[in-house]
């Protein structure tokens, strides 16, 4: 069935005969009670269930897909049709995740005896919080001669959290740095996995071509890492921290980082000598040490790094020419 969706919920009309509840199929009673209880896929209105709730999705944050949420039965002994309608709970969910559940707008799924049908469902996420999120549900069933109101089981949402990844300077100048001197910086990327299982993650970077990468003092908490020119495309083997030309260096850290845990990389860069023999930085003003680290597959982009050149005595203030003079 073709589901539909609006983004306001209609009132339950006064059609529905609410009656017994159910979820009972035998009841006896004299001087005391004698109740049989059944699996919920045995009652009349069957409806499967697991761990106490209808369906479990998983969901990612900026993600949307479709899930079953229920199945039901008509088992009735009358071998009657049976009109169903779910009237799930959206009030627990944050507006930035937006549920829709077959039939929920009232217009009921018609059951022939003996018969099954699969209620979906359709999730939109967006920046939400990750977590545990509980729709109930009410199950509505009219068939002729009677009715009930069913608290089925709820339909459950995990939303997975995210790899977080940030960059921190551990050391350098990041002002008043003279014109045409050696200066170096140790930074490091810090990257983060809030869910429940280990996350293979590749982060890439890009050195501005002022610097070159000290491969000495750069390293890592786990995984494996390279370096190679800009302009040398993919290096795979013996990539260094790019001469020739000095172009910019690509970097990239491939990297298993634990459920719940964090992994870290130090880097040390220097100033060049450029082509014609200057010692970077030859202008003033400010200059990205790098504009951040990406977590690939994820979008994911670290803050950058910044510092500022002193004009000196060029002129009066940071606008001076290439070469500072």
């Amino acid at each position: 069935m073709k589901m539909t969706f609006i983004l306001a919920a209609l009132v339950l009309g006064a059609l529905l005969i609410v009656g017994s509840s159910g979820n009972f199929r035998k009841y006896e009673s004299t001087r005391g009670i004698m109740v049989s209880i059944v699996p919920h896929d045995q009652e009349y209105m069957g409806f499967g269930c697991e761990d106490g709730y209808a369906a479990t999705v998983v969901v990612d944050r900026f993600s949307a897909g479709y899930f079953s949420a229920i199945n039901v039965t008509n088992n009735l002994p009358t071998d009657s049709e049976v009109q169903v309608a779910l009237y799930p709970d959206y009030s627990g969910l944050p507006v930035q995740l937006g549920v829709l559940i077959e039939s929920d707008t009232g217009l009921p799924v018609t059951l022939s005896p003996g018969e099954s049908h699969e209620f979906m469902g359709y999730y939109m996420a967006g920046c939400v919080a990750p977590g545990e999120y509980v729709i109930p549900m009410t199950m509505y069933a009219t068939w002729e001669g009677g009715g009930a109101s069913i608290s089925t089981c709820p339909v459950r949402l995990i939303v997975r959290g995210i790899p977080t990844i940030k960059k921190v300077l551990l050391s350098g100048n990041t002002t008043g740095i003279p014109l045409k001197t050696y200066q170096e910086w140790v930074f490091q990327i810090v990257v983060t996995n809030p869910t429940n299982e280990d996350l293979n993650l590749t982060i890439t970077d890009t050195i501005p071509a002022e610097f070159n990468v000290s491969l000495l003092g750069t390293g890592a908490s786990a995984g494996t890492y390279r370096f190679w020119p800009a302009n040398a495309g993919g290096c795979h083997h013996g990539c260094g921290g790019g001469h020739g030309t000095s172009p910019a260096t690509k970097m990239e850290w491939n990297v298993t980082v634990p459920a719940g845990g964090s992994e870290h990389m130090n880097v040390t860069i220097f100033t060049r000598v450029n082509g014609g023999g200057q010692q970077e930085f030859t202008s003033c003003g400010p200059h990205p040490l790098n504009d951040g680290a990406e977590i690939k597959g994820y979008g994911i982009v670290s803050n950058g790094l910044w510092v500022s050149v002193a004009c000196g005595g060029c002129c009066g203030n940071c606008g001076c020419g290439g070469d500072g003079d």
